[in-house]
């Protein structure tokens, strides 16, 4: 079975920019070589055979709700430039934790689509204080400037706190018919607890697209593939340290595990 991207089972790799001008922790690096570095992780991931690449602005810490215009225009000049390079890999833009910028970025620089990580509904409680729910920012934003990217979200966020939280399967069928979301993104606290919560939000949800937002590595990929339309990969290719760059021996293993995957198809939860 194919999703949405024509691809069975879709591995994405996130890249992570190092920080832009205008952040707490930017020292002066010329956006080139900002880019450039994007550039070479994007080459490592599409040697390995990943499907996709997932661009987000984790160096820019500490962040909140909302970016500046120069989070926009540097995240886009880095999203052009990887789409440029590696127009058969899909794209998604992940702005900490901005949905409007990340809609902006993602449609200016045609990506595939947008994943929003922090609070699409509800209100939980961040290390930046209280995050409150963007779905209808961001869905009227989108509208507004006829934006082509669909939403991705995730239901809950492992680094925040849900306050009056409800059970998984009742969350994502909220994000998706009171929110307005495209696809869903699943992440537990452990991967045993995603898997629970995969297979929980896939009966409830059959036909949403559904992925596993972390903790996926070469051992585990397969038994989530068997449930979710595709998972999301960082820390474990890098490994595991968010800060490495990305290990080429442990991305082409993770896409070998991948592969193996493909050829089992997808297992009905119970």
């Amino acid at each position: 079975m194919t999703n949405e991207f024509g691809i069975e089972k879709s591995a994405i790799a996130m890249i992570q920019l190092r920080p832009l001008p205008g952040s707490y922790r930017y020292d002066g690096e010329p956006l080139e070589a900002i880019v450039d570095a994007v550039l070479a992780e994007a080459a490592t991931l599409a040697e390995a055979g990943f499907d996709g690449l997932q661009l987000q602005n984790m160096g820019d810490n500490p962040s909140t709700r909302r970016v500046g215009p120069e989070t926009v225009a540097y995240m886009t000049a880095a999203a052009l430039a990887v789409r440029q390079m590696f127009p058969d890999l899909s794209l998604s833009i992940l702005a900490n934790w901005d949905a409007e910028a990340a809609i902006a970025i993602a449609d200016a620089s045609g990506a595939t689509f947008v994943r929003i990580e922090h609070t699409f509904i509800g209100v939980s409680v961040a290390s930046w204080g209280l995050s409150q729910a963007c779905c209808y920012e961001a869905t009227r934003f989108r509208r507004k400037i006829h934006a082509r990217a669909p939403i991705f979200v995730d239901v809950y966020e492992p680094h925040a706190v849900p306050l009056g939280p409800r059970p998984i399967d009742e969350a994502a069928r909220a994000a998706v018919d009171e929110g307005g979301a495209d696809g869903l993104f699943v992440t537990g606290k452990t991967f045993a607890h995603s898997m629970e919560w995969l297979r929980t939000v896939r009966r409830a949800l059959p036909t949403v697209p559904l992925l596993l937002g972390g903790g996926a590595t070469a051992a585990n990929v397969g038994e989530a593939l068997a449930v979710a339309d595709g998972v999301v990969v960082a820390t474990w290719i890098k490994g595991g340290d968010m800060s490495n760059a990305v290990d080429s021996a442990l991305a082409r293993e993770f896409m070998e595990m991948v592969r193996n995957a493909r050829g089992r198809g997808r297992i009905a939860p119970k």
